[in-house]
């Protein structure tokens, strides 16, 4: 797999996880709350198999930053079911499960 597809994969998977996991933030008093933590849980664990003993360089990790947040951004939207809270939160969260990657200091 070359490095962009990596890459594409990458943010595909992060962008389902992060609206999995706002999802789960901002309607926590919904029955499918839990289910949603733990899916995104699972997720993040799925782009870490992927990423495993890869170094991203700082242009790939601008990249990484932008694309996802362009993704996340069009996943939230389209989930109108989710209260607005969830785009007051979307940094922070994904600049969290970023940091764990090692791509947002």
């Amino acid at each position: 797999m070359s490095r962009k597809q990596q890459i594409e994969e990458f943010t595909n998977i992060l962008a389902v996880a992060l609206r999995h996991k706002i999802g789960s933030i901002v309607n926590k008093h919904e029955i499918y709350s839990a289910k949603y933590s733990k899916d995104a849980d699972m997720l993040i664990n799925s782009a870490k198999k992927i990423v495993l003993g890869v170094s991203f360089n700082f242009y790939e990790k601008q990249y990484i930053k932008e694309i996802l947040k362009k993704k996340l951004y069009n996943e939230l939207a389209s989930k109108d079911f989710l209260n607005n809270k969830k785009f007051e939160i979307m940094d922070d969260e994904m600049n969290r499960v970023l940091k764990e990657f090692d791509i947002f200091e």
